[in-house]
């Protein structure tokens, strides 16, 4: 059975087409939102908020008009993100392009950068796995490899989640959609860890350091103390599964693991899984905005060229189908002549083209980013593990929606 998928255009000739205050609440009309949304109900709309440097998140109006939408069906919006992984640039002393995004503090701050704001946004902001990402529930499920997933505890304060997603590529998944702001998005920081690295959690507690206390300094609950004898001594039953003693052990004797890259989107999918358990899939909205479509994830200080022009924004009740969708049309699109794409060698200039297959993606091996545009099908991938998994279908049926000018 196909999933209907609702498309409006970026092509805008008045501002009664507006994507951002009349369309995408459109969108949200078509897959059935006011039917389902009562008066006074809690409604959290999950979108990024941005890394430092990156200029490519969504612009905070596309939000605030999606609040006020929701106001307007007497319901009560939040607009929330989860904490990132790792820890705070006043812990690490370093910054790199992941940085501004490991507490509700730092993130908050750079939420307040990007114009994200309670002013801004006439509606809460808020960390969905609370102030250092301990806030979990832990959801049991059938994954092809994970049989818990940490789901980001403060979901559980809301009726609805409006899944606002900008649409973009991904180093290691292929691609950044709807069904990766479920796994990633909506997961609490440890789950962000799992997904990149596994369920490994292993202390050797011999080679431990008896002076150091980084990681005890850290731990949010207090699992890990010393003893007596200044031996190190871990409480699993306080462990919320943040992850960030492993960031902060110098001497690497606390080990969580390393995952391929097939290994990683499956992760992310079994997330979604557990995400979507949890909540009820009958009671979230996603919502893609493919504009702005650059080859990388909205949580790196990179900005590259977009390398498609912008599609628009694409609506569904089915996180899998949506993200099919947009993919398909971000196929059928010629590419920029500036992006990273028009680098690589012998691929034609005009769609329809599998370019997703040849976006820059992170080599496992190198540790770095390759650049040669070699034939790599992880988009295609998360997709195919979202369908066996039970997320959605890969088949739908694209409805596009015209708004005439009242001009």
């Amino acid at each position: 059975m196909k999933s209907d998928v609702f498309y409006f255009t970026a092509r805008t000739h008045s501002h009664d087409q507006s994507m951002s205050k009349f369309k995408a609440p459109l969108a949200l009309k078509k897959i059935g939102i006011e039917q389902r949304i009562k008066n006074g109900d809690k409604v959290v709309i999950k979108t990024h908020f941005g890394a430092l440097e990156n200029i490519r998140y969504l612009r905070p109006s596309y939000i605030r008009f999606l609040c006020d939408f929701v106001k307007e069906l007497g319901a009560i919006p939040s607009v929330a993100e989860s904490c990132g992984w790792g820890v705070p640039e006043s812990v690490s002393g370093t910054h790199t392009e992941y940085s501004g995004r490991a507490t509700e503090e730092e993130y908050l701050k750079v939420a307040l950068l990007h114009g994200f704001t309670e002013e801004t946004m006439g509606a809460p902001i808020l960390m969905l796995d609370g102030k250092t990402g301990e806030d979990i529930e832990i959801q049991k499920i059938d994954g092809r490899r994970f049989k818990e997933v940490l789901v980001a505890g403060r979901l559980r304060e809301f009726d609805y989640l409006i899944l606002a997603t900008h649409f973009k590529g991904h180093p290691s998944g292929g691609f950044g959609g709807s069904i990766k702001n479920l796994g990633i998005g909506c997961v609490s920081k440890g789950g962000k860890a799992e997904a990149h690295t596994g369920k490994t959690f292993e202390i050797d507690f011999e080679n431990c350091n008896t002076e150091c206390r980084n990681c005890i300094n850290i731990c949010p609950t207090k699992a890990l103390a010393k003893d007596l004898n200044n031996k190190l001594v871990f409480e699993k039953e306080k462990c919320k599964f943040c992850y960030m003693c492993a960031s902060v052990c110098k001497d690497k004797v606390i080990n969580i693991g390393t995952v391929t890259r097939d290994e990683f989107t499956a992760q992310m999918v079994d997330n979604a899984k557990g995400v979507v358990e949890y909540f009820g899939k009958e009671k979230i909205f996603c919502i893609n905005y493919a504009i702005d479509i650059t080859y990388q994830c909205d949580c790196t200080g990179g900005s590259d060229v977009p390398f498609v022009p912008d599609i628009g924004v694409l609506a569904s009740l089915d996180p899998v189908a949506l993200d099919q969708a947009t993919i398909d049309l971000i196929h059928q699109s010629s590419i920029s002549p500036h992006s990273a794409l028009s680098d690589v060698k012998d691929l034609p200039t005009q769609g329809p083209y599998e370019w997703f297959s040849h976006t820059p993606r992170f080599d496992p091996e190198s540790g770095e980013m390759d650049f040669s545009g070699k034939k790599s099908n992880h988009w295609e991938l998360q997709l195919k593990l979202a369908e066996e998994i039970g997320l959605g279908t890969r088949n739908y049926n694209l409805i596009k929606v015209e708004i005439q000018s009242k001009k």
